[in-house]
């Protein structure tokens, strides 16, 4: 028999301590490490850092964190992550983090393509010929809707310091946190923090969101906008006072809560389902005031607004059901209701209600430029409507507006059809602007892919379309008189001259079509034509798509379009040149001589 003296038990036991000391946390920071990466490798991800340790007693810090798509970009990295778990988690093989900051670190969001312009989609982009991505899209709400049913009081205490959040773009956009803390306990949770949002301007804000047990929730956000030639900024204040409630897969945010934005009150309800997902929004205002509008919003947001002078009141509804398993399903509706509501034109210091008269249309163009152009007879290229070629005019409204004569500013049925069509595409694809929108744009707003201007646009739009007594026809003609077709090619007379050396009144139906092609990108109409002057087979496409939209809406015969791959455009204008270069262009100029004269009686030119 041996027998083991208390000495030697001492001694075995501090061994198997030493041995766990060194093993344990090994063993927890492998685990630790394991879960992690099988947590990115299962969202297409990889994660690495340069450091992970384990603290007593069950606390994980992690140096140099990076996270990398599937294609090695890199969409976060983080100086410090620590995460503390809850130990009876553990017991229950569920670990749960009760703590998480994060600190020094940078987030880059999978953003998609930017939108393509208001046009009617070419064949190649129609939904049957393309992949149908809807369901990593549907995929991405159910995550949001889940991480909005999680109770705040089982989230872990959050920390955030010195993050940056932020897109695709240059300058990319996005949000830089100085600090953001969500803290439960038995009374409910919080979230507040501060920040600058990364727009066109940075725009400093704070935070501050409450939530108690008893489903009632509150909550300010504080905005500071410059103005140009005011100090100290303009303060944008939206409050949030209502209740919110989550019971078996359904977020619920009451039909009597109020949002404010300053002295501007609206009512807000809400509901989010999980199961399909489904998100479904109101919002409805009564008896807004131009008044209350100034006070509310800052000068730098209003923009040209700030030169409207209106008198009465509105009521104003909105309203969004959106079933991310039936896209197409899609329910959008948006409503002004006026009352009394109208344009003081002694005090309006913006030229929108003289528009039906002839003026001087200052026009903003893509890259901050800007042409004149006369709208009247004062102008050799102005070309009223009725003098314009009809197929040309119908051309562009097929391709641009098809109901512009039916709706008063905004077509909500392709408002609808663009939000089906982007969630289908998994990007933010196709727009749903309207002649009127672009219209505004021109004169007023520029091309500013902005919420602010977008904004302006959606007032201004209403204004011009109820407010200011402008024909649509007006409309239209102002439109086809200044849109640019080209480098500074602003109207049809010029588009005609400058592609085919000849004016808008008469053309044959490919350049009408062709012309309509070219009006959502004109800076890029040299890739429509291959290396030997002749159309490129996806323009053919989109020109003969273009003319089947106008024979369906009887404003073609059908006997007047050619067949897709018999569509011809002949250069004859200055584009000949740009396209060509001076030393091409008088090259083919003098071949094409030649070929008459081969082909005329006698053999002479």
């Amino acid at each position: 028999m041996i027998v083991v003296r208390r000495p030697a038990l001492w001694t075995l036991a501090a061994l198997a301590l030493l041995l766990a000391a060194a093993l344990v946390p090994r063993l927890l920071t492998r685990l630790a490490g394991a879960a992690l990466q099988s947590e990115a490798r299962a969202h297409h991800a990889t994660l690495s850092w340069a450091r992970l340790t384990w603290h007593p007693p069950l606390s994980f810090l992690i140096a140099d964190l990076s996270l990398s798509d599937e294609r090695g970009a890199t969409l976060a990295a983080a100086e410090s992550l620590s995460v503390t778990l809850d130990p009876a988690s553990l017991l229950a093989l569920h670990p749960r983090p009760v703590a998480v900051t994060l600190s020094h670190g940078r987030f880059r969001w999978r953003s998609g393509a930017a939108a393509d312009a208001d046009t009617l989609a070419p064949p190649e982009e129609t939904r049957a010929g393309r992949l149908d991505h809807a369901a990593r899209v549907r995929e991405a709400a159910r995550s949001l809707a889940r991480a909005l049913l999680i109770p705040a009081r089982r989230l872990p205490r959050i920390e955030v310091r010195d993050v940056d959040v932020f897109g695709r773009g240059d300058p990319p956009l996005g949000v830089h946190l100085d600090q953001l803390a969500l803290v439960s306990s038995r009374a409910g949770s919080r979230l507040s923090g501060s920040g600058t949002l990364l727009l066109e301007q940075p725009i400093p804000f704070t935070c501050d969101l409450q939530g108690d047990h008893a489903d009632h929730i509150s909550g300010l956000a504080n905005f500071e906008l410059e103005s140009p030639g005011a100090s100290p900024p303009h303060t944008l204040s939206i409050a949030l006072n209502g209740w919110g409630m989550q019971n078996r897969g359904v977020a619920t945010l009451g039909d009597s809560t109020v949002l404010s934005i300053g002295a501007i009150t609206t009512r807000l309800s809400g509901r989010v389902s999980r199961a399909e997902p489904r998100f479904t929004f109101q919002l409805r205002a009564a008896g807004i005031s131009p008044a209350a509008c100034r006070l509310s919003v800052p000068p730098s947001l209003l923009g040209p607004l700030s030169d409207l002078a209106l008198t009465g009141t509105f009521d104003y509804s909105a309203a969004l059901d959106l079933d991310f398993s039936e896209p197409d399903s899609v329910r959008f509706s948006a409503t002004v209701t006026p009352h009394g509501l109208a344009l003081d034109r002694a005090r309006t210091r913006l030229d929108i209600a003289t528009l039906d008269q002839p003026f001087s249309a200052h026009i903003h163009l893509p890259h901050d430029r800007m042409e004149t152009r006369e709208m009247s007879a004062a102008n050799s290229h102005f070309v009223p409507l009725a003098e314009l070629d009809s197929t040309l005019v119908h051309a562009v409204l097929a391709n641009e507006d098809g109901a512009f004569f039916q709706h008063h500013g905004f077509n909500l049925p392709a408002v609808r059809r663009s939000i089906a069509d982007n969630i289908h595409a998994a990007a933010f694809r196709r727009g749903a602007g309207t002649i009127t929108m672009q219209l505004v744009r021109n004169l007023y707003l520029g091309h500013e892919r902005t919420l602010s201007r977008k904004a302006q646009e959606v007032v201004l739009t209403w204004v011009l379309e109820h407010l200011t007594g402008v024909s649509k026809a007006r409309m239209l003609e102002i439109y086809l008189n200044i849109v640019e077709w080209g480098p500074g090619i602003c109207g049809a007379e010029e588009a005609a001259h400058y592609y085919f050396g000849h004016g808008a009144r008469r053309l044959a139906v490919p350049e009408a079509l062709f012309l309509a092609t070219v009006l959502p990108a004109p800076e890029k109409w040299r890739w429509r034509f291959g290396s030997d002057g002749s159309l490129r087979p996806f323009e053919q496409a989109q020109m003969h798509f273009i003319g089947r939209a106008m024979v369906a809406r009887g404003w073609l015969d059908p006997a007047a379009l050619p067949a897709a791959d018999s569509l011809r455009v002949e250069l004859r204008g200055a584009a000949r040149t740009q396209w060509t270069g001076p030393g091409v262009a008088a090259a083919l100029d003098s071949l094409r001589l030649m070929d008459r004269g081969a082909t005329s009686p006698g053999g002479g030119p």
